[in-house]
């Protein structure tokens, strides 16, 4: 981690509140790991936040975690006197995913709603450092009044919501490629900085698809080549889209590039080997990944062997030969960690 990160995070903190001990514990730990030393964890009851808030010179809570339970009203009741009395960025987590449940939460003034259950400690890290990071720049926005720029956050924010509402199957993709990416990242060797602004880069890697028309987005068979090139242009509408905003302009080659190939048959410029940056080769192994190994509306997953030798087969065509060993070399870790589970 760098050093001015690895200060940034120790000097942030936050506050987990949480019903349920043991998700409060890892959720805990998990930030700890993460480089956040200030964490402070408490029962999920509006009480303790205020307790905490008035216990002491200068204790404060840049974010607050609230574990959600979605058949307990009083949770829910806590929920909305938080928001009444404490007004900074928010995420709500639950073991598992439930549409209503995340448009609930976001009705309340929560910036996002992770399951955890599903994701994980990397989830956990990756979500509140994207919620912290939406939250100071909209606040360095506001502060220097770029009006053009802070309205074009709000219609950003509207875009995603609306692109995320397209299809349930995709909904967790980009925060699921933004997992693998940063995997990938953190073996490549990247620093922490880096890892980051990859993670922010996988997160809007398919951003430009709010141009594209349902009826291909969403088709349950086989595109046709006029579609397929309808489908082509979602790079280069993100990189238009997104260009304004100079705060990530550092973003937009590796979101402009994800779908160029290694042997240059790839779009939208037709870039081979290492001509495409290495942000966009680390995003296009982990989004072919996972997009073969989830499910969508047109197909199921596929085997976790079927993916390995698709992973093998695409190696130095499709794929950045290292990034190809790289991936293959965590999903062995991963493998083995849990049959270690298991035994």
């Amino acid at each position: 981690m760098a050093a001015h990160e690895e200060v940034e995070r120790s000097e942030t903190e936050l506050v987990v509140l949480d019903d349920e001990s043991s998700w409060r514990e890892f959720q805990e730990r998990a930030l700890r790991r993460a480089g956040y030393r200030q964490v402070n964890a408490y029962a999920a009851v509006c009480s303790c936040l205020e307790e905490h808030l008035n216990h002491g010179r200068g204790r404060r809570a840049d974010l607050v975690v609230f574990g959600v339970q979605p058949r307990n009203e009083a949770n829910w009741n806590h929920l909305r006197a938080i928001r009444k009395i404490y007004d900074g960025p928010m995420l709500a987590t639950t073991e598992r995913h439930d549409d209503a449940v995340r448009e609930k939460v976001i009705d309340l003034g929560v910036a996002d709603c992770l399951p955890v259950g599903e994701f994980g400690e990397e989830a956990l890290e990756l979500k509140v450092d994207t919620v912290l990071a939406a939250y100071r720049i909209n606040a360095l926005i506001e502060e220097n009044d770029h009006r053009n720029q802070r309205l074009f956050v709000n219609i950003l924010t509207v875009m995603v919501k609306i692109l995320e509402s397209k299809d349930p199957y995709t909904r967790f993709h980009s925060h699921s490629v933004a997992l693998w990416s940063r995997m990938v990242g953190r073996k490549k060797g990247l620093s922490e900085e880096e890892l980051i602004r990859l993670g922010l880069a996988a997160v809007f890697h398919d951003f430009g698809k709010i141009g594209i028309p349902e009826e291909i987005l969403n088709k349950p068979a086989r595109l046709t080549d006029e579609e397929f090139e309808v489908m082509k242009q979602h790079p280069v509408i993100a990189r238009d889209l997104l260009s304004s905003i100079d705060l990530l302009h550092d973003l937009l080659p590796a979101i402009t590039h994800h779908h160029e190939r290694w042997d240059g048959r790839g779009y939208p410029a037709g870039l081979k080997t290492e001509e495409t940056p290495l942000w966009a080769r680390i995003i296009c192994i982990a989004d072919a990944y996972d997009t073969m190994a989830s499910r969508r509306t047109y197909k199921d997953p596929m085997p976790q062997e079927k993916v390995i030798a698709e992973l093998n087969k695409g190696k130095a065509t499709q794929f950045d030969p290292e990034l190809v060993d790289i991936m293959l070399e965590i999903l062995a870790e991963r493998d083995a960690e849990q049959q270690a589970k298991n035994a």
